[in-house]
């Protein structure tokens, strides 16, 4: 019995794929090219406030690192480390939080239930991420993204991008937060599902 539980328990563990990371990572490059008031922030923030101090340097590094690897490691076919797994971490947390924050002060007002999910959602995976690496247990999968999970992934995830920004014109942090809702929330639920009924896709689509 203890056994069936322990089983289940794992089954049902939320878990942070790497197609999650990736795609986050993709959606923050995308609005970091587009929009400038990003780039501004982002400089200014990790420049220590034009400080060039050494803890917001590092910070910058971090997130930057973090980023990179969340791009690269889709691609690539071998187990993350422990160190790479943490950077990817605290750069998905960084973001969420600080998106979550933004679009919580620029929705207030207007008080968007829909967007206070979006809110909501991405505080608690924030949250979750947190105690998992505060607990060294940074469950960022080691399984493998097939080339057709990044294939339909991004195309959606562009889509998105397209509505949200070019189309809407929402502002880069509500986009954000829409992107990430879509990158960890559908993707967990899709892997979640292969996962517990242990599907597999044929060779040919790997």
């Amino acid at each position: 019995m203890n056994e069936f539980w322990n089983s289940l328990s794992q089954q049902m563990k939320p878990r942070f794929h790497e197609i999650s990371m990736y795609l986050i990572a993709l959606s923050f490059c995308w609005l970091f090219l587009f929009h400038p008031e990003l780039r501004l922030g982002y400089f200014i923030f990790f420049s220590g406030f034009e400080s060039m101090s050494p803890f917001f340097v590092t910070l910058g590094l971090i997130v930057t690192g973090g980023l990179l690897l969340s791009l690269i490691h889709v691609f690539i076919k071998r187990k993350k480390l422990a160190f790479e797994k943490a950077i990817m971490g605290w750069s998905v947390l960084g973001i969420s939080g600080v998106s979550s924050f933004l679009v919580g002060v620029e929705m207030l007002p207007s008080r968007s239930s829909i967007m206070m999910i979006l809110v909501t959602w991405n505080i608690l995976t924030s949250i979750l991420l947190l105690l998992q690496m505060g607990m060294q247990k940074y469950d960022i999968s080691d399984d493998d993204a097939s080339f057709v999970e990044v294939i339909v992934t991004t195309v959606i995830l562009v889509i998105i991008l397209l509505l949200s920004d070019l189309y809407l014109h929402l502002s880069w942090a509500v986009t954000l937060s829409i992107c990430i809702f879509y990158s960890t929330f559908i993707v967990f639920i899709t892997t979640w599902v292969v996962y517990y009924f242990d599907l597999q896709l044929p060779d040919v689509l790997k």
